[in-house]
């Protein structure tokens, strides 16, 4: 599957920008998990306001993706592209109040 490049990044695109089944059908599955235990990543909403607050409102694109890229390096063992995008699009979600 093609994806035309966007203006907001995408963790689960290869060199190639196309997505496999599989990768789409984890993210789903993170997505839509019925309690945040079975996810690999804990989001602190807290925190996160904080973060977004000292952050000033700048670009919310950049924030969502720097505040992933953070979390995952801090948890490595949990990294793989649909979580971060998983993470991501919540993170996304939460702020721009969609």
């Amino acid at each position: 599957m093609k994806i035309k490049q966007s203006e907001s990044p995408c963790f689960l695109l290869d060199a190639d920008h196309q997505l496999d089944a599989y990768s789409i059908f984890k993210l789903n599955i993170y997505l839509n998990a019925l309690n945040n235990e079975e996810k690999p990543y804990l989001i602190n909403y807290n925190t996160l306001l904080m973060s977004y607050h000292l952050w000033q409102g700048k670009n919310l694109d950049d924030f969502c993706e720097k505040q992933t890229i953070s979390y995952f390096l801090l948890n490595p063992s949990q990294d793989s592209a649909e979580a971060r995008e998983a993470m991501y699009l919540e993170i996304r979600e939460f702020l721009g109040g969609n």
